[in-house]
């Protein structure tokens, strides 16, 4: 099959093989700071595309046993339910052993399904939902226009929770803006608390070239944090974390140090390791790079 864009997978999908793409671009596609589907219409991949793939990977001996799969696309629980129930259906086909179905989604595409839809996705295997939270401030939601404001994402992540699917928010150091970074992470700490995720994967806000947001940052109307800044919101954030069953990752290149773990056996060790990247970087100050990595 051909797909058209970039294949995205969160990092904590890193040891999953079975990656199978069920919708390009990402249905919403209009945050500040992403330039990831910039020229990629947003479609869901029919069934007969997916059938022509799934025909081949049956053939291989470690997908076959695969347990796990990883549904490709920037938001793919965009894709109604009633369609999802249709590719799982049809992936078991070929590969029957796949217990669980993980994806990426926005607070919105929760929103448009019902209680009774997030149940019967949950029955057919859906759990480990990556949603993209970013922050627990409103004010910034907005401003990066990421279509939902707090509550909502509160709302929505407390659905998942009684539909019995797994969350995994995906959150953002440095959004709220230089001089904001104690505040973003005490509202997100409390977003998070009440959520309570399996696992949380935390990066560094980076300002993408070609995006709404490094125009902002090039006419002074967005000021990035340093790093310092960053990591005192990081070390705040896991301070006020009361997740004890979660793990924590931000450990992705953007991260200015590598910090993962269990929020309850290694949660200490991690705050003393965020602390000596802090007390590094003040003697040794990082410099602040806004062009793109790629």
């Amino acid at each position: 099959m051909h797909y058209n864009g970039m294949m995205y997978r969160p990092p904590m999908e890193a040891d999953t093989e079975l990656l199978i793409p069920i919708t390009e671009g990402c249905s919403h596609n209009s945050c500040r700071f992403c330039n990831m589907f910039t020229r990629v219409p947003f479609r869901m991949i029919s069934l007969s595309e997916i059938e022509e793939l799934l025909q081949g990977l049956s053939r291989h001996g470690n997908y076959r046993v695969a347990e796990r799969a990883y549904l490709i696309g920037g938001d793919p629980f965009a894709v109604p339910a009633r369609y999802l129930e249709q590719y799982i259906t049809l992936i078991r086909r070929y590969l029957p052993n796949v217990k669980t179905f993980s994806m990426c989604s926005s607070v919105t595409n929760i929103a448009r399904k019902s209680d009774g839809d997030l149940k019967t996705l949950s029955r057919l295997g859906v759990n480990d939902l990556y949603v993209g939270i970013e922050t627990g401030l409103s004010d910034v939601l907005a401003f990066m226009e990421k279509g939902n404001h707090a509550n909502e994402a509160l709302s929505q992540l407390l659905r998942l929770n009684e539909a019995g699917i797994r969350h995994r928010p995906l959150i953002m150091f440095g959004i709220a803006g230089k001089g904001r970074g104690i505040e973003n992470a005490l509202a997100t700490a409390e977003l998070l608390n009440a959520t309570k995720p399996d696992a949380i994967c935390a990066t560094n806000l980076y300002v993408f070239p070609h995006t709404k947001l490094s125009e902002d940052v090039e006419r002074g109307v967005f000021v990035p944090t340093d790093v310092v800044e960053s990591l005192q919101e990081e070390k705040t954030l896991i301070e006020n974390l009361d997740l004890p069953g979660a793990y924590f990752w931000a450990a992705h290149d953007l991260n200015y140090i590598r910090v993962e773990g269990s929020l309850g056996s290694q949660k200490a060790e991690m705050i003393r390791n965020v602390q000596r990247g802090i007390e590094k970087y003040s003697r040794e100050p990082f410099p602040l790079v806004t062009h793109s990595l790629m």
